[in-house]
């Protein structure tokens, strides 16, 4: 495994980082890197909250476009 840190968590860190800074607080880095390695789970549990069915959703076929067209 290499130390070099992929795009999205570059991302989560500075999101992190950006909400605390919003927020009045400063964390130094290895607490701000340990946040960001947990912010994209909670955002996803956070996201089923807000979730709503709707009981419109289709199936894949219906986006497809017609092949004679």
């Amino acid at each position: 495994m290499t130390d070099s840190p992929d795009a999205f968590d570059v991302d989560s860190f500075e999101h992190v980082k950006t909400l605390l800074k919003l927020n009045g607080i400063e964390a130094n880095e290895a607490d701000l890197a340990s946040l960001a390695k947990l912010f994209p789970n909670l955002r996803r549990k956070i996201d089923r909250f807000y979730e709503v069915e709707t009981g419109d959703e289709v199936t894949a076929s219906v986006f497809r476009a017609e092949s004679d067209s």
